[in-house]
């Protein structure tokens, strides 16, 4: 994959929108903050568009304050650039898919549905930030020290503070060049993000904790968080990541499921340690992911996501496609 095509169509377009996928996180965050600066430094008319709750734990991230809630991204702009959404649903703004405008998709999932007119997908890329660490360099665009902790803070949230095996040597090498480049404070971004949690999320990782069930003959965890629960606390979804992988410490489960109930129906998040592709069971659902990590969403009850999420992983054992990966 070339990044040719992405800095050309970049250097022709005036009007540049940058989205990602809905819930996000501490890489679609960083890495489209990251862009949207560099993008600046180039005198583009950029916007980082969002229609999804951006967790309280990020607002410190340099630029946050200037994505927008507009929904409405095309028409209107030269191009749409489309970061970390494996499929077009999945993607937290308004994007018309009519040829009204361009859009480039740039994402690390495996099961990535190619929806862009250009798709640059890299599987072996631990977080998109890496990604546009790259495009940035190609850019020939300086590194200052907002670029550089939202690059870092995309790499340190999806690879787990480097403790996921997701982690290379580019990423790591990456994250030398950045504090190698400018000065930033990659131990505060590692506070902030770790150790600055109110008391309601405290007291949710309870109520999660009390929802434990054991499931597959021991190999998997099931969580739920409800609406009643949000509600008890008076808080919000947000980014929930950390709560998963309190169900992932237990050592002797492979899988941790974790279903969020929302508005809009049921949101699932899918941990695996070494025995599930869990994409693979997003994927029968219309979601998708990583080998380790991976999302859907449904539209039913608690009660008959459990079971419909059950019932595909069984298939999946019954199938053999349960070996270590």
């Amino acid at each position: 994959m070339e990044l040719n095509s992405i800095i050309n169509k970049i250097m022709e377009s005036d009007s540049i929108a940058i989205t990602f996928h809905v819930s996000p996180d501490g890489d679609s965050l960083g890495s489209s903050l990251a862009l949207w600066a560099a993008l600046k430094k180039l005198n583009k008319d950029v916007k980082i568009i969002c229609n999804d709750v951006i967790p309280d734990v990020y607002n410190f991230l340099p630029g946050i304050g200037n994505i927008s809630k507009d929904n409405k991204l095309s028409p209107g702009f030269d191009l749409v650039i489309v970061l970390d959404c494996g499929n077009k649903d999945r993607i937290c703004s308004d994007i018309k898919f009519d040829g009204s405008c361009f859009i480039i998709n740039i994402d690390h999932h495996k099961s990535n549905d190619n929806y862009g007119d250009i798709n640059y997908v890299d599987s072996t890329a631990a977080a998109v930030g890496e990604i546009v660490y790259k495009l940035i360099e190609s850019l020939n665009v300086s590194l200052d020290p907002d670029i550089a902790s939202n690059i870092y803070t995309s790499i340190l949230t999806d690879t787990g503070a480097f403790r996921f095996s997701n982690t290379t040597a580019d990423t790591l090498r990456i994250a030398s060049e950045l504090l190698d480049k400018v000065k930033f404070d990659f131990s505060d971004i590692y506070r902030r993000i770790y150790y600055s949690k109110d008391i309601k999320r405290i007291k949710l990782y309870g109520l999660v904790i009390d929802s434990m069930r054991l499931i597959l003959d021991g190999k998997a965890v099931i969580m739920t968080i409800t609406r009643d629960m949000l509600k008890s606390l008076e808080t919000e979804l947000g980014d929930t990541s950390d709560v998963i992988n309190i169900g992932m410490e237990i050592d002797s489960i492979d899988t941790g499921i974790l279903i969020k109930e929302t508005e809009e129906g049921l949101k699932i998040s899918l941990r695996s340690k070494y025995l599930f592709d869990v994409s693979k069971v997003a994927s029968k659902f219309g979601g998708g992911g990583h080998i380790r990590a991976a999302g859907l969403t449904l539209n039913t009850t608690i009660e008959e996501g459990e079971k419909l999420l059950t019932e595909a992983f069984i298939e999946e054992l019954n199938a053999g496609n349960n070996k270590s990966i």
